[in-house]
């Protein structure tokens, strides 16, 4: 049994499908597809929170000033982390957003503009506060899903690493093997100082969670939101870590992160086993 965690912009299969059940099993089967499985709940079930973190009609809104403050903050921040110059990531008021917005369109276009002022909205809202009802309720509902189904195996795209890495360490779990894809975990300011792995944990930050046998990172060498792409750098936890091209336009796609050959040969022996 493998469970998949999500990264953002996943709302839509709720909106689509109906209910959360569905919304899962739509990702599952997407996933499985990309892995090159049969979809088979018995195999593949992936852990959905995307409605834990809606924030409603401005969800979709590409002004990066209509982001709430701490959102407008780490958009400034990534941007920093990216290698902007001083003069993009300073100023008062929402100029520098303004500016740092723009100085993503300049460099990865206007889609990676847009991209990243969603995933600032959503990243903040879950890592803003170590102690929000929000980012406990998702990180409960991945580990729900988790103690029901046992998994050997968690893939995490994006920012469901980083609640997949708290997760494990909040609770413990045994696992054969734990892939991250695309992660953010080690981006500066961004996220890396804000994990929270819970009381008595916090001098961890950056080792393999507890009941975890592997743990192995795959990075695309153009994913913006791999940063650092060279992860290890600040998780000795990791196990192995691959670098792979995805293509300019699927650089962060959690899909096309899946059908690596790397993920393949990691998941296999422990499908081919049972």
């Amino acid at each position: 049994m493998i469970v998949g965690v999500h990264g953002i912009r996943c709302y839509r299969y709720l909106a689509e499908a109906g209910t959360v059940a569905l919304a899962g099993r739509a990702i599952a089967a997407e996933w499985t597809a990309a892995l090159g499985l049969p979809h088979d709940p018995g195999t593949f079930q992936a852990a959905y929170y995307a409605q834990l973190l809606h924030l409603g009609a401005t969800q979709g809104s590409d002004d990066p000033e209509l982001l709430p403050s701490g959102a407008q903050r780490l958009l400034v921040e990534w941007v920093s982390a990216l290698g902007a110059p001083t003069e993009v990531t300073m100023g008062t008021g929402t100029l520098p957003v303004r500016q740092a917005a723009n100085w993503i369109a300049e460099r990865f276009g206007s889609v990676a503009r847009m991209f990243v002022i969603l995933f600032c909205r959503e990243a903040d809202t879950y890592v803003s506060d170590p102690d929000s009802p929000r980012r406990a309720a998702v990180r409960e509902e991945v580990q729900r899903v988790l103690s029901e189904r046992r998994p050997r195996a968690v893939v995490a795209h994006s920012l469901g690493s980083v609640v997949a890495y708290e997760a494990l360490w909040h609770r413990q779990v045994e696992l054969d093997l734990l892939v991250t894809l695309g992660s953010p975990l080690g981006m500066p300011q961004v996220v890396f100082e804000r994990l929270s792995l819970g009381a008595g944990n916090e001098q961890y930050k950056g080792l393999r969670p507890p009941g975890v046998r592997r743990w192995v990172n795959i990075a695309d060498v153009g994913d913006i939101v791999a940063v650092p792409r060279d992860l290890p750098s600040r998780f000795p936890g990791i196990d192995a870590h691959y670098e792979v091209s995805l293509g300019l336009v699927a650089s962060h796609k959690a899909t096309r992160y899946l059908a690596q050959p790397e993920v393949a040969r990691e998941l296999g022996p422990l499908l081919s086993s049972g």
